[in-house]
């Protein structure tokens, strides 16, 4: 068996790594805290962000704000726009980073479709003074509610005085143009805000000084009606320009989505122009909300953005009560589909971001923490919304293309024989993959060796239904007397992972 890797960036031996948190329930605040704090350690280490992000820093974190008052009343952007308490809480523990005396910035950034550069416009429903989780049964902005800017002062709420920006008010002046080499060989051109360039992009211009250090993606659980999930590749449409400029002609028509030459939509031409913008600049670290999942987004079930009928009719959400995270905005985006319940093969943009090596779209390469966590929390799911009459999980099967898997449970066991002593210190075991009677087939994708909780070894590939692996004791420094424990796991192409019983042996060292 030899390493292969389908599609992505090129790690033969590094895996790309996703945390994953989740509650039973929709969690409390502090719960949502204490996940957000999980996957960060899961992914970054004991460091968190100060891992990527040091004193002094400037610090940008993309949010989605877009239709912040659509939904039931008392339920205003509940399931589409990013939870304030997933923001406010990453935007404090930046602070806590960058200080306030360092000469670090800290903004938080989406268009609110509209022009003015104030972004929280108490006349603009969109604004982002209007949104907030709501805790009342009105459709006011409340000081009950968990809120962006309660008072609308451009500010964040909660004490880390992060500056609001509408990207929309960014115009020509402020946006540099970018002509992106796609892998298919065509050019894509990119109007980007200057300041959100990095610091080497903006060094090789005549405005050194606009750009970010440290760009921070907050996406949130969502199908989409165009492209079938709005993840982290997706999450950078917000930083699109409405009316455009030379060379881009803005978010109208997405970019021969509505119309094009041919008078029929080219799903494409979107996928494209948003790995385009992550060629330019993608994000250095994702935290996806997952609180909710929106069945059939971007916003209402019956309306756009810019029509709505009713203007309380409710979101299509569920529960998923989950936050996962990753510095790889491609992993996380091929393991979003499949927690959407989704076919990762039906979701456009995961292989065109592969294809440009934006990051790993090959499930063999990802690894979740956790293990068989995200397996369970996706099967207690299907029980709890796909009973009876209620099929609200998997998301809404061909909302934009995307295909829902007929099941989300592994229909195989792994079987990991006993260790044998093939030489002084050389073991070597055997292991098995035992298909049910029932049930689809899912491909194995990766099958690991742990020992005490540490991980030996991994194969990939072809036909890793049977395999073996060899553990070479002498290489464990001053071992004279140990009890070792194994165990192995089988992932599929679906995330699932399902582990061996532990087996055991006793080491004596001369």
């Amino acid at each position: 068996m030899t390493s292969k890797n389908t599609g992505g960036i090129d790690m033969d031996t590094k895996l790309s790594t996703i945390g994953f948190a989740r509650q039973s329930a929709d969690p409390t605040d502090q719960e949502v805290y204490d996940m957000v704090d999980e996957v960060i350690y899961q992914t970054l280490g004991p460091k968190g962000l100060g891992q990527i992000i040091k004193p002094g820093d400037r610090v940008a974190l993309k949010v989605n704000v877009i239709g912040p008052s659509m939904g039931a009343r008392g339920e205003k952007g509940r399931g589409i726009i990013t939870d304030p308490r997933i923001v406010r809480h990453v935007a404090g523990l930046v602070r806590d980073i960058i200080g306030f005396d360092s000469g670090g910035s800290l903004k938080v950034v989406d268009t609110v479709m509209y022009a003015d550069a104030f972004p929280s416009l108490k006349r603009e429903k969109s604004s982002f003074h209007w949104a907030r989780l709501n805790r009342t049964d009105d459709n006011a902005v409340n000081a009950e509610d968990y809120c962006y800017d309660y008072d609308a002062d451009g500010i964040l709420d909660g004490g880390s005085e992060a500056q609001l920006v509408n990207l929309e008010s960014i115009g020509e002046e402020g946006r540099q143009l970018f002509e992106i080499k796609m892998a298919e060989g065509h050019t894509v051109k990119v109007a980007f805000p200057k300041f959100l360039r990095t610091k080497e992009q903006a060094a090789k211009t005549d405005t050194p000084d606009e750009y970010t250090d440290v760009f921070i993606g907050l996406p949130i659980f969502k199908s989409h009606g165009l492209g079938g999930i709005t993840g982290s590749l997706k999450l950078h449409y917000g930083i699109r320009s409405m009316s455009g400029m030379e060379g881009d002609p803005g978010r109208f028509g997405h970019s021969g989505m509505y119309f094009d030459e041919a008078g029929r939509h080219n799903t494409n031409r979107l996928m494209d122009y948003l790995c385009a913008q992550h060629l330019v600049r993608s994000y250095d670290y994702t935290i996806m909300d997952c609180l909710t999942a929106n069945r059939k987004g971007p916003t209402l079930p019956q309306s756009g953005i810019s029509y709505i009928p009713d203007h309380d009719q409710a979101v299509d959400y569920i529960l998923s009560s989950a936050i996962i995270a990753s510095l790889d905005p491609v992993a996380l985006d091929t393991v979003e589909s499949s927690f959407a319940g989704y076919e990762q093969s039906s979701i456009p943009i995961l292989e065109t971001a592969g294809n440009n090596k934006l990051g790993q779209n090959d499930p063999a390469f990802i690894d979740i923490v956790g293990k068989s966590d995200f397996g369970i929390h996706r099967k207690f799911l299907w029980d709890k919304y796909n009973q009876g009459d209620e099929h609200r999980y998997p998301l809404e099967d061909g909302w934009g293309g995307a295909h829902a898997l007929s099941t989300v449970e592994p229909n195989y066991f792994l079987y990991l024989t006993q260790p044998e002593v093939v030489s002084d210190g050389v073991l070597k075991l055997d292991y098995k993959v035992i298909r049910a009677d029932k049930g689809e087939s899912r491909k194995i994708v990766r099958v690991e060796l742990f020992g005490l909780g540490t991980p030996f070894d991994y194969h990939v590939g072809e036909n890793l239904e049977e395999g073996s692996f060899t553990v070479d004791m002498n290489k464990m420094p001053g071992l004279k007397h140990f009890d070792m424990s194994f165990n192995a796991f089988a992932w599929d192409d679906t995330f699932n992972c399902v582990p061996s019983m532990e087996r055991f042996v006793m080491l004596v060292s001369k």
